[in-house]
C-alpha cells in the first residue's frame, strides 16, 4: 500500500475553517472554492472541504469533484466558526490525510491533535482580525494570542500580501508564503441587471462590503452625502446574523443612497463593479481583500481607504483617501465631473490584477506549496523560507487577458 508521501496516489488535502462550497459569504469562501475545485481539475488531488451543515440545505458528498464533509456549527457570531473547525480538525485527524489547510489564525489553538499525528498543517493567517470593532476586549485578546499560537504551532503559514508577511515575521520571527488571491470571480457582467438598480453604467457609485464597523460604511455614506454628488451611491452587502451597525446603515436607504443588501447573483454583482463610475472601499484590517480585487479585475475605478495593504494591492500612483471629515468628500467632488481620470484609474487597476492576481496561478502556487510541505515532512526537515521559495509566480504564465 502506497504511504503517506508515495507518489502511487494523490495527495489527500483537508481544507477548514470556512463555511464551506460552494462559496456562500466570504472571500475565504470564494479561495477555498477556487482551490478546492482547481487543485482537484488541474493537479489531481484529492481534496475534501468541511462545511457548516446550517449554510447547506442539499449536502451533496461531493461538488465538482470535490469531497463535502458536513459537520454542526453551533455558537451564533461569536463561536461558530470556533465550533466547527474544533470539530472539524478531530474528525480529520482520523482520516490521514497529507495535509491539512487551515484559514483563519483563530483556529491555530486546536490543531494540536493533527500536530501530535504528525499531519503537516498550514494556516492562512487572514488580515488583522484582532483590530475588528465588532469584538469586544476578550475577543480581541483571543484573536492575538491566536496569531502567536498559530505562528508557533503551524508546520507553515500562508500570507495573502506582502504586508503581511512583513508583519508575521516582524511580530513573531515566522516566515510565510505569499499567495493572494484571484480578481476573477463569477459570471460575466449582465448589463441588463443594473435595471433592477434603477441605474445606468457610470451613472453611481458602488460599495460593496460586509456591515461590519472596520468596513467603514458609515463613513463612506456620510462622505458621499457631504459631497453634494448626485449620481446615486449603492451600497452591496449584509450580514448573516442581527447586527446593530447593518441596522444603522440600513437606515440610510432613501433615493440617493440604495442600501440593497447583499446580491448574490454573480453577474449582476459584476455589472455592479463593471459599470461604477467608482467603487469607494473601506475595509481597515485586512490583507488582501477579494472584494477589492473583483472590482480591479472588472475594470471598476477605486477609491479605498489608505491602509498599506491597498497601496500594496492597487498600486502607489491610485487615489486613497483617509478619515479625515471631507477628505473622501473632496475626491468625489474631483472625480465626479472628469469620465476621463475615472476611466483611467480603472484601466490602470484592471491591468494591474490581471498581472498579479490570478487564480491559475494562485491554484499552482498552493499546490507546489503543498507538495513541498509533505515532501519535507516525508524527508523529515523543516520547512524554511530558503527551502520553500516563492510559489505564487503569475508571470511564469501566460498574460492574462484583460476581462
Amino acid at each position: 500500500m502506497a504511504d503517506a508521501a508515495s507518489p502511487l496516489r494523490p495527495l489527500r488535502i483537508a481544507i477548514i475553517g470556512d463555511r464551506g462550497i460552494p462559496a456562500r459569504y466570504s472571500g475565504f469562501s470564494t479561495l477555498v472554492e477556487e482551490l478546492a475545485v482547481g487543485l482537484v481539475r488541474s493537479h489531481g488531488m484529492d481534496v475534501t472541504v468541511y462545511c457548516r451543515n446550517q449554510y447547506y440545505e442539499a449536502r451533496p458528498p461531493a461538488w465538482q469533484g470535490v469531497r463535502c464533509r458536513y459537520l454542526p456549527a453551533p455558537g451564533g457570531k461569536s463561536f461558530e466558526s470556533i465550533i466547527h473547525s474544533n470539530l472539524a480538525l478531530w474528525d480529520a485527524a482520523f482520516r490521514r490525510f497529507d495535509l491539512v489547510f487551515v484559514v483563519d489564525p483563530g483556529n491555530g489553538p486546536f490543531i494540536l491533535p493533527l500536530r501530535a499525528l504528525g499531519v503537516p498543517v498550514l494556516i492562512h493567517t487572514d488580515g488583522l482580525g484582532w483590530q475588528r470593532r465588532k469584538w469586544n476586549d476578550l475577543q480581541r485578546t483571543y484573536y492575538k494570542w491566536s496569531e502567536w499560537v498559530s505562528a508557533r504551532l503551524a508546520t507553515w503559514l500562508v500570507t495573502d500580501s506582502r504586508a503581511m508577511q512583513d508583519y508575521y515575521a516582524r511580530e513573531y520571527g515566522a516566515d510565510s508564503t505569499y499567495i493572494p488571491y484571484g480578481g476573477a470571480v463569477g459570471e460575466a457582467p449582465d448589463i441588463d441587471a443594473l435595471a433592477q438598480y434603477g441605474v445606468t453604467p457610470g451613472a453611481y457609485y458602488l460599495v460593496v462590503a460586509r456591515m461590519e464597523p472596520e468596513n467603514n460604511v458609515d463613513h463612506i455614506i456620510r462622505e458621499y452625502r457631504a459631497s453634494g454628488v448626485t449620481k446615486p451611491l449603492i451600497v452591496v452587502g449584509s450580514v448573516p446574523y442581527d447586527s446593530a451597525y447593518a441596522r444603522a446603515v440600513a437606515a440610510e436607504h432613501d433615493g440617493q443612497v440604495r442600501c440593497v443588501g447583499g446580491v448574490f447573483d454573480s453577474a449582476a454583482l459584476n455589472a455592479l463593479y463593471r459599470h461604477c463610475a467608482a467603487y469607494l472601499h473601506g475595509h481597515e484590517v485586512g490583507g488582501t481583500n477579494p472584494s477589492l480585487l473583483r472590482a480591479m479585475h472588472w475594470g471598476a475605478p477605486c477609491v479605498p481607504i489608505d491602509v498599506i495593504f491597498h497601496r500594496e494591492n492597487v498600486g502607489p500612483d491610485n487615489v486613497y483617501f483617509s478619515k479625515d471629515d471631507g477628505a473622501l468628500a473632496t475626491i468625489l467632488r474631483d472625480l465626479d465631473p472628469d469620465p476621463p481620470r475615472r476611466a483611467a484609474l480603472g484601466r490602470a487597476a484592471q491591468a494591474h490584477a490581471a498581472a498579479h492576481f490570478r487564480w491559475d496561478a494562485v491554484i499552482d502556487g498552493y499546490a507546489g506549496l503543498f507538495r513541498q510541505l509533505v515532501a519535507l515532512k516525508a524527508s523529515g526537515r523543516r520547512p524554511t523560507g530558503a527551502l520553500i521559495g516563492e510559489t505564487y509566480r503569475p508571470e511564469l504564465l501566460a498574460p492574462a487577458q484583460v476581462a
